[in-house]
């Protein structure tokens, strides 16, 4: 047996190995180390550097919310949050703990946590343009527009030159269809940043939706110079292709973007549209029927296909999709009554 004196060393030694010394000193060098490798790209290495510094100091806030931000880096959030929770448990009244633990937030879509943080971010530095901006993109996730131009116009009060939250703003407006408001912010944002084509292509959505088609052409097309792969910019132009009747450009445009990947219901049918106008009927068909594969409901494709077969003197098939549509939509009764009369005989 073990006698009392033994016993007590025993029980000692384990209380030192259980509360290890802090050494502010190396924690501190090991976090400078951590920082240097990952703005090499040297990210396991700069783990290690955080994860040592952390052992030399578990009271080294700054250690635990690089840690965090790299986890998050690594796709690992779990990890972050715990990493930033810890940050904000050491120091509670630091503003950008909680905006980064918050930005994590948003991409896991709690957008409750993500508040809670941003409003302690806010009240912490209520003076940080950021952190405001960044609230209101949170309210304006949860379609909270009103709350959320309130905050992206307080962001740009503290800074008047704060691009993001002109372009935030901006599309809260274009929610709420205030369309004045959203060129008003969009090309304030454009003076900021010229060579965004997101923000040319929403301040030409905006003009063509305020039947300002000469004001919003120019902006397509400067959108797609800036991105030539910007295939929303392509549909918007080729819509508005389509209103003032300059079908091959339509035609061209709606190509373009189902060639870049934009292969919904809606653009086949309006690249059959633009077909038909053209009177390249099989071409049309054949988008008209795609559009209708991939959405059984979209009642303008039957409507559409109608009239392609009409003209192809394909009556039967021109009254099924018309009957089809009807049905969907019996208010197209009146105006296709006619047509459907002519197509029986």
């Amino acid at each position: 047996m073990l006698n009392k004196s033994c016993l007590l060393i025993i029980l000692f030694s384990f209380v030192l190995i259980g509360c290890a010394p802090r050494n502010p000193e190396e924690s501190t060098r090991h976090l400078k180390s951590g920082i240097e490798s990952q703005n090499k790209g040297k990210l396991d290495e700069a783990l290690q550097h955080y994860s040592a510094a952390i052992q030399s100091d578990k009271k080294n806030q700054t250690a635990w919310f690089h840690r965090g931000v790299l986890y998050a880096a690594k796709n690992d959030l779990p990890k972050a949050i715990e990493d930033l929770t810890e940050a904000i448990d050491i120091a509670p009244d630091t503003a950008r703990f909680y905006d980064a633990r918050g930005y994590i937030y948003i991409t896991m879509n709690d957008y409750a946590k993500a508040m809670e943080d941003y409003n302690s971010a806010v009240e912490k530095d209520p003076k940080s343009a950021v952190y405001i901006n960044r609230r209101g993109y949170i309210h304006a996730l949860q379609k909270e527009y009103d709350d959320a131009i309130k905050d992206y116009s307080k962001a740009i009060e503290l800074n008047p030159k704060y691009e993001d939250a002109y372009s935030n703003r901006g599309f809260s407006y274009l929610s709420k269809n205030k369309f004045e408001n959203v060129v008003s912010d969009f090309t304030k944002a454009i003076e900021l940043n010229p060579k965004r084509a997101v923000y040319f292509n929403t301040r030409g959505y905006a003009y063509a939706n305020m039947n300002r088609l000469f004001d919003a052409l120019p902006d397509y097309d400067l959108a797609v110079r800036l991105d030539s792969g910007f295939a929303d910019a392509y549909i918007n132009r080729g819509y508005l292709f389509l209103r003032t009747e300059q079908f091959p450009f339509a035609l061209q445009d709606f190509d373009k973007a189902i060639k870049l990947g934009s292969t919904g219901a809606l653009n086949y049918n309006a690249r059959g549209f633009a077909f038909s106008n053209l009177r390249n009927y099989p071409q049309a068909i054949n988008d008209f029927t795609k559009a209708i594969e991939l959405d059984p409901n979209l009642t303008d494709a039957y409507v559409n296909r109608g009239f392609a077969y009409f003209n192809s003197l394909e009556k039967p098939k021109a009254l099924k999709d018309w009957q089809t549509a009807v049905g969907q939509k019996p208010s197209l009764d009146s105006s296709l009554k006619s047509y459907m009369n002519k197509a029986k005989k």
